[in-house]
């Protein structure tokens, strides 16, 4: 039995990858096997065709962007012929989900594939929005072109191996941004760290905060303060659009970690 930090990586792309998805999985898995125990870190993977569940009453991307978007560290993200459907707010998925979570001063892996597309799976449009995005991100973003899926696992080997060192020196993008905390913070944070997610509704006649029932309105309004401000830095994330349940992300646990230590 070993203890290891916990980051998670989200794999981004449209509807014509697949083969590289799976790929991309594999190569995480087996950093995991090979050397988690040795490193103490573990490379969770996050994508809508593993862990993402049916929701209702937002838009889909929405609803994608607060199960995983919000909880990962890292995106890698992989595109072919197609730039993606579009959202309400950009281009396609695929790029409202790297704009955001760059925005974050997080880190993105974005890889363009070279391979050979059968002429009836090929669509001009598509494939010129996708080389506008690539042309648009240009000096702004980390990303490289491979030509086989061989290839593409050389590089994210490769990628996510260097990834590791600057984790496991202590260095790395990844590390925790020092916040203010205020004491209210810190005792949800170690309450989630306790029972595992924060259960925070909100009642007519107050909140229910894990099982207890506060109708301070002093006490309700700084709560209230403290889980916006908890959800703001990135240090938690809801697993629904409710705002119901909560869980830390792995900025929480190392902010909790850099707290206890202090």
């Amino acid at each position: 039995m070993y203890q290891a930090n916990c980051f998670n990586v989200m794999i981004v792309s449209p509807s014509d990858i697949s083969e590289e998805r799976e790929i991309a999985k594999n190569v995480l898995y087996r950093w995991n096997e090979l050397n988690s125990r040795f490193h103490n870190i573990v490379f969770s993977v996050l994508g809508y065709d593993i862990n993402a569940h049916a929701d209702s009453g937002v838009h889909p991307q929405e609803s994608l962007n607060h199960q995983l978007l919000e909880q990962a560290d890292l995106i890698i993200a992989i595109f072919w012929t197609k730039l993606g459907t579009p959202t309400t707010e950009y281009s396609s998925g695929s790029v409202e989900e790297i704009t955001k979570h760059i925005q974050q001063g997080k880190r993105a892996l974005i890889y363009f594939s070279n391979k050979q597309v059968s002429p009836d799976k090929f669509n001009s449009d598509q494939y010129q929005k996708l080389q506008d995005y690539k042309k648009s991100i240009q000096g702004s973003a980390f990303y490289k072109d491979f030509s086989s899926e061989d290839e593409f696992k050389s590089l994210l080997n490769d990628e996510i191996q260097l990834i590791a060192n600057e984790l496991t020196q202590g260095n790395s993008s990844f590390q925790p941004i020092n916040h203010d905390i205020s004491e209210i913070e810190k005792n949800i944070l170690l309450s989630i760290q306790k029972n595992g997610y924060l259960y925070y509704v909100r009642l007519i006649n107050g909140i229910n905060l894990n099982g207890e029932l506060i109708n301070d309105l002093k006490t309700i309004a700084f709560i209230k303060e403290a889980v916006d401000s908890l959800e703001e830095k990135g240090l938690i994330v809801s697993r629904s659009s409710k705002r119901e349940i909560f869980d830390m992300s792995a900025k929480g646990f190392r902010a909790i970690d850099q707290l206890i230590q202090n």
